[in-house]
């Protein structure tokens, strides 16, 4: 009999670990799933069981860093889609995490360099090539250091913007380039013609097509280093009703600015280093800061300067200081003293 009662007592036993085990089991290996479900949302830059309108998801990612967003669009399906559709690219060496500063410049660096630009190349032609086109509004290219960039990569990365609808481009390119950039001004027709607000141009050659409504909604125009004729820009201006803004500099090809009177937005209007300008005729009534600078000596009118009260001028030539005392101050008799400087 207690020969019985201990074998029932092993069975018992051998059972109870039996089925311990199986519970152990299965609680780790539902625990396992929950780690990798956590995971996949942490992934996502969220806690775990938190579900959020996609329009969320949309503003948490266009506040990220461009690097950390594409990171997080690479573990993330959420994320993915969303930078399908990213609204502001900012492209260049230091937001892609390419930046070189700070190396001799040996032979080796100049390999170095040169291999850093056909990365650069190759990484924007890869975000731009894999955008969806929807909900672009901003796209600026810093390209100033790279002196070699085929224009047909730059025509395909305008194309794509331009088809997105997008609002503000900004495009430097590098001064020491062998070829200037045509910027195709018809390609404005594929979707931006009516969109388009903001423009930096720089290092590249701008012909602005005059079409009713090309710029009718561009609020700021920012040209450097850009060859534009003065009929050309005029043209431009008289199309452009909701001008705010207006920066030229160092455009070489320009001798006269000439502002019309339908321009009753513009306030801010910087001329610098355009060496062979000779006039400035501004009949837009509402221009609050006038800033122009450079060696030649350029007569200036304005034919409704009650506005102006902040004005800048610096310049080499005497005859210009005299010119601005004598003929310039009594025409814009609201101008503050303090901002009058005279170089």
């Amino acid at each position: 009999m207690r020969l019985m009662s201990r074998k029932r007592h092993r069975q018992r036993r051998r059972r109870r670990t039996r089925h311990d085990g199986l519970i152990a089991s299965f609680c780790k290996k539902k625990c396992s799933l929950r780690q990798q479900d956590d995971y996949s949302q942490s992934a996502a830059g969220l806690r775990p069981g938190l579900d959020l309108p996609e329009d969320i998801y949309r503003h948490i990612h266009a506040l990220m860093p461009l690097r950390d967003a594409a990171r997080a669009a690479c573990v993330s399906h959420t994320f993915l889609q969303s930078w399908r559709r990213y609204r502001n690219l900012t492209l260049s060496k230091e937001t892609l995490g390419l930046n070189v500063n700070g190396i001799d410049k040996d032979e080796m660096a100049r390999d170095l360099i040169s291999k850093v630009d056909g990365d650069l190349i190759s990484k924007v032609d890869g975000i731009l090539k894999n955008h969806s086109g929807v909900g672009m509004k901003k796209l600026e290219l810093n390209l100033y250091c790279c002196r070699k960039v085929d224009h047909c990569y730059l025509n395909s990365w305008l194309r794509i913007a331009f088809r997105a609808g997008i609002e503000e481009l900004t495009m430097l390119l590098s001064l020491t380039s062998e070829a200037k950039y045509n910027f195709p001004c018809s390609l404005l027709f594929s979707g931006s013609e009516k969109s388009i607000r903001h423009l930096k141009l720089s290092s590249c050659v701008f012909r602005p097509i005059a079409e009713l409504d090309c710029w009718r909604r561009l609020k700021e125009l920012l040209l450097t280093n850009v060859l534009i004729t003065s009929d050309e820009l005029e043209c431009l201006l008289s199309t452009s009703s909701m001008l705010e803004l207006l920066w030229l500099f160092r455009c070489k090809e320009i001798v006269r600015v000439k502002i019309p009177c339908q321009l009753q937005r513009l306030s801010f209007l910087r001329v610098g280093e355009c060496r062979k300008l000779q006039e400035i005729e501004s009949n837009a009534p509402n221009i609050s800061t006038f800033d122009i600078s450079g060696s030649n000596l350029v007569r200036i009118s304005f034919g409704g300067a009650l506005q102006v009260k902040n004005m800048r001028i610096c310049s080499y030539q005497p005859n210009f200081i005299w010119y601005t005392r004598t003929k310039l101050m009594p025409s814009v008799p609201n101008v503050e003293t303090p901002s009058r400087i005279l170089v």
